[in-house]
């Protein structure tokens, strides 16, 4: 098979704003339009163990993986990729573009932001049945992990999805991405 020129939307925030239901919900719009996509959640291209020493939270065993996984899905015909993942650092985000063969222009940084109050109830029925120290975990690290994405500002796009459907995001997304 003839490898597929591609272009992809990265997918950036914090947890509980809805990052992995706008990789569905942009499944589903694609399939519609009937163009060829692949969806990506970068945190399952790190579940390993062990893990290299030099390699503790796994970014190189990721931008290996995602490489090899995006060369397949071009292969097999996918115009349209999808990464979702937290992005901090910028140099973790150019090797995952690379490893897409994307440029940045190819490839924008949609981050969704949502309020405190949102995030909260999301993550709360999230996890509703998990241990009490993971919920609590999540929730006492948003505020942080949202200071270090403003600091960070990697993103090409913030969309505020407070009040907007999953499918109102996935268009605004789609709409970032020149789709």
């Amino acid at each position: 098979m003839i490898e597929t020129p591609a272009r992809a939307v990265i997918l950036n925030g914090a947890s509980g704003v809805g990052k992995s239901r706008t990789l569905q919900e942009l499944g589903a719009l694609l399939g519609e339009k009937r163009t060829p996509y692949a969806l990506i959640d970068l945190d399952f291209l790190t579940l390993s163990s062990p893990r290299p020493e030099d390699d503790r939270w796994g970014g190189r065993i990721a931008r290996e993986n995602l490489a090899a996984v995006a060369a397949n899905y071009r292969r097999s015909g996918a115009e349209r990729i999808v990464l979702v993942h937290v992005f901090t650092d910028r140099s973790h985000l150019d090797g995952c573009r690379a490893a897409l063969g994307l440029a940045a222009a190819e490839s924008p940084l949609v981050r969704l932001r949502a309020s405190r109050s949102v995030v909260e109830q999301r993550l709360r029925t999230r996890h509703a049945s998990d241990s009490p120290w993971e919920l609590e975990a999540f929730l006492a690290g948003h505020d942080g992990l949202e200071a270090a994405l403003d600091e960070v500002a990697l993103d090409d796009r913030i969309i505020d999805v407070d009040g907007m459907t999953p499918r109102e995001v996935a268009e605004r997304v789609a709409d970032a991405a020149g789709w």
